[in-house]
């Protein structure tokens, strides 16, 4: 039975991960809300939170746009109410989850369930690739793959956190990705690929210690670095920091500091103090990933 009231609720996310470029993502606890009505009258878009005022209230948004063209419809009788605590622009997949929660959504209006392998197939081919939505839909730490979009679930060690530097810069990711090189040489592919590995049995057991070696890069953090003056900054200063690694957040510009939960407020307060323009959060890694109501 088609539904006339339907919510949903989806993380932000952080992917690439070091070396785990286009496959390994981290859900972060800023979520976007989305509460959705089937009423007599035109359609109707608020925004609250981030992008308030700066993002349309109209059929261009990214969530109605979703929605409307999952729906096949001009949503005539729709008032679309969003909340969202994920920074624009600032790789921490604010685009994904608006995907992930618009099919939802519509999913939930033509009373059927919210199937993640479904989520995963259909927000894919829209993001263009699997790894934030994977973050978004399941929570956690995710692996993903294309080709069909495939992604499996990490549970995240109990002891990490992620001191999140949303830098002021700003960067779009089209010119972050024409910054890659068409083709790298074997050495940097094996590289990444071994340190993929060894970052994905470090966060599947909790071994924090492999952190500082499994967190390094050579396909895409180098040469991005010229572009985000805050993550060349905290990089160069991680042993300061007593960090456990540093890594582009998505496509950048902002910065994950990785840290031993019982250390987050003092790496925090020493990221605030080399990069006080940033907006500084301390979080853990959010487990869940899309909820429906």
């Amino acid at each position: 039975m088609a539904a006339t009231r339907v919510n949903v609720d989806v993380p932000g996310s952080s992917a690439n991960l070091g070396p785990g470029y286009d496959c390994l993502a981290i859900a972060l606890p800023l979520r976007l809300r989305v509460a959705i009505e089937r009423r007599p009258g035109p359609l109707a878009v608020e925004m609250a939170g981030e992008g308030a005022g700066e993002l349309p209230a109209d059929a261009t948004n990214l969530v109605a746009a979703t929605l409307l063209a999952e729906l096949d419809e001009k949503g005539d009788d729709l008032h679309v109410a969003i909340d969202n605590r994920i920074p624009l622009g600032a790789g921490c997949g604010s685009s994904a989850a608006a995907i992930v929660a618009a099919l939802a959504a519509a999913d939930l209006l033509r009373g059927r369930e919210a199937n993640p392998a479904s989520l995963m197939l259909r927000a894919s081919a829209i993001e263009g690739h699997p790894d934030n939505v994977a973050a978004s839909v399941l929570g956690g730490v995710t692996i993903a793959a294309g080709d069909p979009p495939t992604a499996r679930r990490i549970e995240p060690p109990a002891d990490l956190t992620l001191v999140v530097a949303v830098a002021d810069e700003r960067v779009l990711t089209r010119d972050a990705r024409a910054a890659l090189a068409g083709d790298v040489p074997r050495g940097d592919a094996v590289w990444n690929i071994q340190h993929a590995a060894l970052l994905v049995h470090a966060l599947h057991t909790g071994a924090l210690d492999d952190l500082s070696v499994a967190l390094t890069d050579r396909l895409h953090e180098d040469v991005r670095a010229a572009l985000m003056p805050t993550f060349q900054e905290l990089r160069s200063r991680s042993a300061e920091l007593g960090a456990l690694g540093v890594t582009l957040s998505g496509a950048g510009p902002s910065v994950l500091v990785w840290c031993a939960a019982d250390r987050a407020d003092e790496i925090a307060a020493g990221v605030r103090s080399i990069v006080p323009s940033a907006d500084v959060h301390a979080l853990r890694p959010e487990p869940v990933g899309l909820v429906c109501g």
